[in-house]
């Protein structure tokens, strides 16, 4: 009982990561109007990247309680904060605390899944990311239906049912297999990834809005991408659990493809299948670091993750904007190059 108990409050932190990371691109349309924002967003993304970096290193120890339930509660508390605050400058200040909350949610959610289904941790870390997607799907929409001073409470309650699930979670007890050698890659495949798919989300709806289309038809098909993401969690993981460098080798390739038809509409409104492709990534690249090298080398992966989704999408802020869909090009042709070289490191060894 108290696996099924810890293993749901485990996805309902995955889902609230997915809610933080997919916040700063559905509320951009809002901060724009009543604070006046444009590249002021990447103080946001600066204070988050510092919060989670504190989260990530706090959570690399071996206790999980009190931590993982305070963690939640912290996050709750933030988003709560954020739905009432009256200037810009006070949501940046919130974002901290945010970020904190969601490195060791993150973290210790991940982790602790990994650890109660060792013999299927490529599946099931893969379908617990799931719920990441869907708390980004449920975002974007939940701003388009519902005002902005609604949405954020209501993620708050979410995170502090999540504290009661996850109250009194058990030690680490992951041990690694392998020393280190070998980890740098994966680390920057976390990073390009978590650039590639928080700059996707934040600023391809602007791309599509300098193409002509809608701000409400960007809004959906964000949507789609982050429900396609998760969709493809769940219906790759048994796949690419079988061989899981060669798969992501080749999804990668067709993500490459779609982004070249991101750049000219009408090819552009396909931009939601990238994440359909991307879905098992970083799940995946997750089980196989737990596995060789164990919990303390996923905060390294996080750390790698944490930057890559913070500093990647403010540096988007800086391009003009034609050279944004370039930008998500050079990333995911990085991505392919590192996991076709760990798949020919693997097929050599």
């Amino acid at each position: 009982m108290a696996d099924v108990r810890l293993f749901w409050g485990s996805f309902l932190s995955v889902f609230l990561v997915g809610v933080v990371v997919a916040l700063p691109g559905a509320a951009l349309p809002y901060w724009r109007g009543r604070y006046g924002v444009e590249g002021e967003v990447s103080w946001f993304f600066t204070a988050l990247l510092l919060g989670l970096l504190l989260g990530v290193r706090l959570a690399q120890g071996e206790r999980r309680h009190p931590l993982f339930p305070l963690a939640l509660s912290l996050a709750g508390l933030a988003f709560l904060g954020m739905a009432l605050a009256p200037s810009f400058p006070l949501v940046v200040a919130l974002a901290f605390p945010l970020g904190l909350g969601q490195g060791v949610m993150n973290l210790h959610g991940n982790s602790l899944v990994g650890e109660l289904h060792p013999e299927r941790r490529v599946q099931l870390l893969n379908r617990v990311n799931a719920a990441f997607g869907l708390g980004a799907v449920f975002t974007p929409l939940a701003l388009t239906l519902l005002p902005y001073a609604a949405v954020l409470p209501l993620a708050g309650l979410a995170a502090w049912v999540g504290a009661f699930l996850v109250w009194r979670a058990p030690r680490v007890a992951q041990t690694p297999r392998e020393g280190g050698r070998g980890y740098w890659p994966f680390l920057l495949a976390a990073g390009l990834y978590t650039g590639l798919e928080g700059s996707l989300a934040t600023w391809n709806r602007v791309w599509l809005e300098e193409l002509g289309y809608a701000t409400a038809t960007g809004g959906l098909l964000l949507s789609l991408y982050w429900l396609l993401l998760a969709l493809g969690r769940l219906l790759w993981a048994e796949r690419v659990a079988q061989n899981p460098l060669a798969a992501l080798r080749a999804l990668l390739l067709g993500v490459l493809l779609l982004l070249l038809l991101n750049l000219v509409p009408p090819t552009a409104l396909l931009f939601p299948l990238v994440g359909f492709l991307l879905g098992p990534l970083f799940s995946t690249l997750l089980a196989l670091v737990q596995a060789r090298y164990g919990h303390r080398a996923l905060g390294g992966l996080f750390y790698a993750g944490a930057t890559g989704s913070t500093l990647m999408p403010a540096l988007f802020a800086l391009l003009p904007v034609g050279g944004v869909p370039l930008g998500f090009l050079l990333l995911a042709l990085g991505l392919f190059l590192l996991v076709s070289g760990l798949e020919r490191k693997k097929a050599h060894a």
